[in-house]
Parts: structure tokens; sequence; C-alpha cells
């Protein structure tokens, strides 16, 4: 496993978040997988900040529902799809892809479908082929 904290992750209204996609994988040589279009994002309770006095807060820094369920302070916005429903599944911290696409689309203005996917089927397949010898 190789890991590397990214200091200027890209935020949605000040919270940082990951995405969580399956990917199955029913050959290794040859290589074939496929990659699920859904999943979910999960996102911090506490707005993301490079501040000394913050680097202890994993509210900040991890974005586990484990971890921030546990967040009693929490105000996450990100429990609620624009029409009202409620999208979360679980503590307010965690939505489904439909709704992430929605929120990075209006918060960076960037297409889902055209820069953002293609970008995460890139990830997969390199992730895939790094380690395709090592399977």
């Amino acid at each position: 496993m190789v890991q590397r904290y990214i200091k200027n992750p890209l935020l949605i209204n000040g919270y940082k978040f990951d995405l969580r996609i399956y990917v199955v994988v029913t050959s290794v040589n040859p290589l074939e997988a496929f990659l699920y279009r859904d999943g979910f994002g999960r996102f911090s309770t506490i707005p993301f900040s490079l501040d000394p006095n913050d680097k202890n807060n994993k509210y900040i820094h991890l974005t586990n529902v484990s971890i921030q369920k546990y967040n009693s302070a929490s105000n996450n916005e990100y429990s609620n799809t624009e029409d009202g429903a409620n999208d979360a599944l679980y503590g307010g911290t965690k939505i489904s892809i439909p709704t992430l696409k929605k929120r990075v689309q209006q918060a960076t203005g960037v297409s889902w479908d055209e820069v953002i996917w293609p970008q995460v089927r890139e990830v997969v397949v390199k992730t895939l082929v790094a380690c395709q010898n090592d399977i």
C-alpha cells in the first residue's frame, strides 16, 4: 500500500470528502474488471484546515463514518439533497454517488461524467495494472 496525505484536497463548501466505489476483478491474466457506477461519498463534519492547532482533530482530516458519527458538534450540511429528501446513509456524512455527483458539479463546475469519472476509471485501471503481477 502506498499512501500520501493530500494537503490541498478537493473540497465541497470547505469540507473534505472521499469516494468509495466498487470494482469487481473477474480475471487477472488477462485483466478483466468491472467498475460499478454507484457507491458513496463520505464527508468530514468539520471544515478542512491546515492550521497546526487542528492537526490532531480527526473530524477535520478523516472521513470515516466510524469516526465522524461521534462528533456531537456536527452541523454537517451533507445529509440532505437539494429537494430536501434525506440522502444520508448514516450520521449525515455518507451520501450516494448521484448526490455527490451533483454536489461536485455545483461546487466546481466540472462535469462528473466528462472529467471526473474518466479519471476515476483511469486510476482504477492503473492501480490494477500496477499490482496485476502480484495477484
